[in-house]
């Protein structure tokens, strides 16, 4: 993707819509787990932020990953502010398909609204450093950067939040079933009921 990358920067609208395909999807949920439904809008000034600087920019294919979440986050926390929100939030979880209980989706692969849900569900903290990441690709470094934290101090909030995620999977997947659930066993009578 460097190659693209130094391709976009010369002009090259093939390339430049690689990058975009790559690193937007990412860019996306990482948003919306701070911004919620405004996620769209502020992409799309993300978008126009790096189309402007993207020939002043210097770097690898990692370092721009790192450069638009900059951006990105920069974005969102001006929306937050002009709401007057004190700080990144976590968004609502996104809407769930009819019929589809926590255990269900938790036996198939996850999706990736569902993951993004589990990961908007931690401490906010946690739940920003496992964005950045798993979700945006990004290296400790970066991510301390961007977090204004120490290396050693984002990779223990990371794990932690790793840790609590899969806490609650595995809770989600041994919760019980209720009666009326396929495959749920019948409640044995009391011996007094008989």
């Amino acid at each position: 993707m460097s190659t693209a990358l130094r391709a976009a920067q010369r002009g090259d609208q093939d390339a430049f819509r690689r990058l975009y395909r790559a690193v937007q999807p990412r860019l996306l949920r990482y948003l919306f787990v701070l911004v919620g439904e405004a996620a769209d809008q502020v992409t799309a000034q993300t978008w126009r932020e790096i189309t402007d600087g993207l020939g002043d920019f210097r770097g690898d294919f990692q370092r721009f990953r790192g450069w638009v979440t900059v951006i990105g986050r920069r974005r969102a926390l001006e929306h937050l502010s002009g709401r007057g929100s004190p700080a990144p939030v976590h968004a609502q979880q996104p809407a769930r398909a009819a019929g589809h209980d926590d255990a269900g989706r938790v036996a198939e692969p996850l999706s990736a609204d569902a993951a993004i849900a589990l990961i908007g569900g931690l401490p906010a903290d946690q739940g920003e450093a496992v964005l950045l990441r798993v979700v945006m690709g990004l290296d400790t470094r970066q991510t301390a950067e961007i977090l204004g934290r120490s290396a050693e101090a984002v990779q223990a909030t990371a794990c932690q939040g790793l840790r609590n995620l899969a806490d609650r999977l595995q809770r989600t997947v041994a919760a019980p079933r209720t009666a009326d659930e396929p495959g749920a066993a019948a409640p044995h009578p009391a011996p007094g009921d008989r």
